[in-house]
């Protein structure tokens, strides 16, 4: 692989009258910024990318020349940093082919193009008064206003806020040469409250209601079983309160069945009661946990498409690339 590095910025062949980036620029300055490029020359082509950087960011600082800064594009596109490289290329190419040699000039048009394929733009716009938008946690715009940002290909957050409004974040998904339009819009909180119940309102009511009416059921059966019961006693008081009684006798076994009908519903009745009083309790219960609860939908909100595969061609043939969110 080639590693085309710019050299001389000195020697370029453009009258130094005509040339608006050194206008100002003493030649001490050059010579400052001629020893921090060919450092960053040599450290370019040792793979040194940071280092190069950090070196052609200190030549800049001596002479802002688009070729040193052609030569910090280089370093960011190798550091995987596109929308800063993309920056740097539209100033390093202010001034158009005039600070470069063709070959290079053609390099960075190249270069543009394939850059304008790996990021994207989000255009932010909100018009409630005082609101205020960030971008992955970074103040980007106090409302009302439009603002439009490179980022790079994939999800990015935006989160509008505002004193008694709902705060919204969204989940903004962007693929590379693409412009993602976002409109915020904030809820008040009067307006975005709702009351939610842990079930449906007629559910407990149901549940307390019929435990009562299995309670109720069970106290007729046992109203009943009670009745047969007395009817027994007064019977035995009537016929065997001064001579006695043998109940083994046949002739009593119509009143030892009423005796035994009404310990047998005495029985179920304080079953169903039981099972009555548990319902009830347990919709009781149910009636208190259901109380109404104050929530506000904050829920995020995720736009733009999910993947998308592209082909960027080149002198050398081609890149695929596949972006957005999974």
């Amino acid at each position: 692989m080639r590693w085309w590095v710019i050299a001389l910025v000195l020697g370029l062949a453009t009258p130094v009258f005509a040339q608006p980036w050194s206008q100002g620029v003493s030649e001490q300055k050059k010579a400052a910024a001629q020893k921090k490029l060919e450092e960053g020359n040599a450290l370019f082509l040792k793979r040194n990318f940071k280092e190069a950087f950090d070196a052609y960011q200190a030549a800049l600082t001596s002479w802002n020349h688009p070729a040193i800064r052609f030569n910090v594009v280089r370093c960011l596109i190798q550091l995987d940093r596109p929308v800063e490289a993309y920056d740097e290329l539209t100033k390093a190419l202010e001034f158009g082919k005039d600070p470069f040699e063709e070959a290079i000039y053609n390099e960075a048009l190249n270069y543009q193009k394939l850059l304008a394929t790996q990021i994207a733009e989000i255009e932010i716009s909100c018009s409630q008064q005082g609101a205020k938008v960030t971008l992955d946690g970074q103040p980007l715009l106090t409302c009302p206003g439009k603002e439009k940002r490179r980022v790079a290909p994939g999800q990015h957050g935006v989160v509008g806020t505002k004193e008694g409004f709902l705060t919204k974040p969204m989940d903004i998904v962007v693929v590379g040469g693409k412009t993602e339009a976002v409109d915020v819009k904030l809820m008040p909180l009067d307006k975005a409250a709702k009351v939610v119940h842990r079930w449906p309102g007629w559910i407990p009511w149901v549940v307390f209601g019929g435990g009562l009416a299995v309670a109720g059921v069970g106290g007729l059966i046992q109203i009943n079983a009670n009745d047969l019961m007395d009817d027994y006693d007064r019977t035995i008081a009537r016929d065997c309160a001064n001579v006695g009684c043998d109940l083994t006798d046949a002739k009593y076994d119509d009143l030892n069945n009423k005796r035994d009908k009404a310990e047998f519903r005495n029985k179920i009745a304080i079953s169903v009661m039981t099972v009555g009083a548990v319902g009830a309790i347990a919709g009781g219960v149910m009636l208190v946990m259901n109380r109404g609860r104050t929530v506000y939908d904050n829920s995020a909100e995720t736009r733009g498409p999910v993947t998308r595969l592209d082909f960027v061609p080149h002198d050398d043939g081609g890149v695929l690339t596949l972006s957005g969110g999974f």
